[in-house]
């Protein structure tokens, strides 16, 4: 009798922590559900984006990857490197992959974007507007 009196506390201590562990291990799995579905909206709002948004977001990366171009031109990576806080090394390769990016879009590597082709020149007495192209 003894004995039991004795056992009765532990049993209720590892009936106690049992139920803990099992409120515990639900509580991850709820929050683990709840993570992967705000990751899954997260990205399912990346992908959502709409024709103007997209256009504008590759016109801010090829603005992006011109000027880091256009500064590679007068300047070395090293300097480069603070203004981007990373190392010297990683700015080697962010200047060689804009340079990449806008040889595949088509958009001049070496080419600074504030240099713009010359205006063909029209005679004073054709009368035609003009448009510019950007």
């Amino acid at each position: 009798m003894i004995e039991s009196r004795e056992a009765a506390p532990l049993r209720k201590i590892e009936k106690l922590e049992k139920a803990r562990d099992q409120r515990i291990q639900k509580i991850r799995d709820e929050f683990a559900a709840k993570i992967e579905a705000v990751k899954a909206e997260a990205e399912a709002a990346g992908a959502r984006m709409t024709p103007e948004e997209q256009a504008q977001e590759s016109a801010l990366l090829r603005d992006y990857a011109l000027a880091i171009v256009e500064f590679s031109n007068s300047a070395s990576a090293a300097e480069l490197a603070p203004l981007l806080g990373v190392s010297t090394r990683e700015a080697k390769k962010i200047i060689e992959q804009a340079k990449s990016d806008l040889e595949a879009s088509g958009s001049g590597a070496g080419t600074p974007p504030s240099a713009p082709s010359p205006a063909p020149t029209v005679p004073a007495d054709d009368r035609q507007p003009v448009t510019v192209a950007s």
